[in-house]
């Protein structure tokens, strides 16, 4: 019995020491919240364009399947990132859906995203690509986004 627990946590121990960033990635530079100081969004419907201001903050934190999950001011969406260097890169596909704030729903879906967290860790850089469908009343509305922002690191 006393072996077989002694197994029970040397495999413990090692499952949770295989989470986090592949070859000593620094997880802790990530690990917080940041709050974004610029930055715009370049939406593509069908007819029309509009580039909303990146606001709000986003909060990184050790993820279970990935390296680290983010979840966003509004709480309504997570997005989980593997950690190569100071970079995070988001998985491709991740959808997230929420209220648009004018009565619809909005279903983003991720082409691309990375998180940069620059040398001075302070500071930090994000990019991403996707779609947007916006439902309303029945009716849907798909677009798409280039999106590029600046963070400061204003807690851990």
């Amino acid at each position: 019995m006393r072996n077989a627990i002694k197994m029970v946590g040397l495999v413990s121990a090692l499952a949770l020491s295989a989470c986090g960033g592949d070859k000593g990635d620094d997880l802790n530079q990530f690990v917080g919240t940041w709050q974004a100081t610029s930055g715009t969004a370049t939406v593509v419907c069908q007819g029309y364009t509009y580039t909303p201001a990146v606001t709000g903050t986003v909060v990184w934190s050790a993820g279970v399947s990935s390296d680290l999950v983010q979840t966003d001011s509004s709480g309504t969406c997570s997005l989980t990132a593997d950690v190569r260097g100071s970079t995070a890169l988001g998985a491709p596909g991740k959808s997230c859906t929420a209220p648009d704030g004018a009565g619809g729903i909005q279903t983003t879906t991720y082409a691309s995203y990375t998180f940069v967290v620059s040398p001075d860790g302070h500071t930090g850089s994000e990019n991403s690509s996707g779609q947007i469908t916006f439902v309303d009343q029945g009716a849907s509305v798909v677009c798409t986004f280039n999106e590029t922002g600046s963070y400061q690191k204003i807690g851990n």
